[in-house]
């Protein structure tokens, strides 16, 4: 899937060290993250609305967060390709170490809420015991199988034109499906 993309937007793909091609490859990588991350979201939301499953509609907005860490990737790579100017006279290619940052914090703060909110329906102070239909579980598994594929699908990208923010931005895909992993098995426990 990703040669085929990469064939299908980028004229002369083999020549990564042109800047150029190397921003296209992010801008690749970035929008596949944010399409399925919508896929995602319209998904899990209805499938949370439809079970009745709570948790399954928290993590469609979760998604949806991905999605706009994915825009921030994709803003990234369009800030570094920018040409040098006046106030950046060596221009903006250091911006991706900064939208890799910003990433990495994403998902530091997002494991930690992950985090105390599993410590809290630990400790008793959830809302309550959810018995989620069968399609919480299938949500679940799509979710797994979609984090997992964009996992693998940008490391490949990221490895490719040497991204820090593309690195990061698969390995926030890689910890959403280990979340969902927790979730399924709450799910069917």
């Amino acid at each position: 899937m990703t040669s085929l993309l990469i064939r299908i937007f980028i004229k002369q793909p083999a020549d990564l060290k042109d800047p150029a091609v190397r921003t296209k490859c992010g801008f690749v990588g970035s929008a596949t993250g944010i399409a399925l991350n919508l896929v995602l979201f319209i998904g899990k939301f209805f499938a949370g609305l439809f079970s009745g499953a709570i948790s399954v509609t928290a993590d469609a907005f979760n998604n949806l967060s991905d999605a706009g860490s994915s825009v921030m990737s994709l803003v990234g790579f369009y800030i570094a390709s920018l040409p040098a100017d006046k106030e950046h006279p060596y221009g903006h290619e250091r911006f991706e170490c900064v939208a890799a940052i910003v990433l990495a914090v994403v998902l530091l703060v997002t494991g930690l809420f992950i985090g105390a909110s599993a410590i809290d329906k630990l400790g008793g102070s959830g809302t309550g015991v959810e018995v989620p239909a069968p399609l919480a579980a299938v949500a679940a598994v799509v979710s797994i199988l979609v984090k997992e594929a964009l996992y693998w699908y940008t490391r490949h990208h990221a490895k490719r034109i040497d991204s820090g923010a593309l690195m990061a931005e698969a390995w926030h895909h890689r910890s959403d499906a280990l979340s969902s992993v927790g979730a399924l098995i709450g799910i069917v426990g």
